[in-house]
């Protein structure tokens, strides 16, 4: 990102009920933007869902471009923050690389369908920087490629610094979750089991077999 704070795109509320009022600005203009897309964004239909009013939306913003690239900033690092919450809130050294692949890749499924698609609906309006999402998942395949190199004395594959970011790119495929709607799908725990088994038969010569965790690593909810 290229601003240091996106504070400096709201004026700051100085009480809390300014702070409350917003927060239902932000949290409605994410639900528009989820659910109906950006055109349907408006400052009307902001202030309607908000329970706010118009005096109070111009009060922190100068206009709806104003407020999207705020929320682009804002969730942006509201997701990356929880991200690396997450990974440090996991005890990995004490685990097997089997579990510690695991874990990772369920980490890494679970950002795919979460309040990402806040990110992405924001890179589809107009005036936005387009590619936070891209930006987001490229931030958490690095934090997992870092986690899986440390422990490279496990690894059996001739070059780990090719393998890693190239079986996590693989298993990042067998995750896409674009199609959860379709009733065909494969359901997402499956689709994060192969992701699983793929990578630690990859990076480990494990084979799909023997690839399945012996139990499950806890996380909290990354998103809170």
């Amino acid at each position: 990102m290229t601003d240091p704070d996106p504070a400096r795109l709201v004026n700051p509320p100085k009480q809390s009920r300014s702070r409350r009022t917003l927060e239902r600005i932000v949290g409605a203009a994410l639900d528009i933007l989820e659910a109906e897309g950006p055109d349907a964004l408006t400052v009307q239909a902001i202030v309607e869902r908000s329970g706010s009013s118009v005096g109070s939306f111009y009060a922190r913003f100068s206009g709806k471009a104003d407020l999207l690239e705020y929320l682009g900033d804002r969730v942006w690092r509201e997701a990356a923050a929880r991200w690396e919450e997450a990974l440090a809130a996991q005890e990995w050294d004490g685990l097997a690389l089997k579990e510690l692949v695991g874990g990772a890749v369920t980490l890494l499924g679970e950002v795919g369908r979460s309040r990402t698609s806040y990110l992405k609906a924001l890179d589809r309006a107009p005036g936005t920087r387009a590619d936070a999402y891209t930006a987001f998942q490229a931030h958490v395949l690095r934090g997992i490629e870092t986690l899986l190199l440390s422990r490279v004395e496990e690894i059996d594959h001739p070059a780990p610094n090719v393998a890693v970011p190239l079986g996590l790119k693989a298993a990042l495929a067998v995750l896409d979750v674009s199609d959860l709607e379709d009733p065909q799908a494969i359901p997402f725990e499956e689709r994060v089991a192969e992701a699983q088994r793929l990578l630690l038969s990859y990076l480990a010569g494990v084979s799909p077999a023997g690839a399945e965790s012996e139990g499950q690593v806890d996380f909290f909810d990354i998103w809170g």
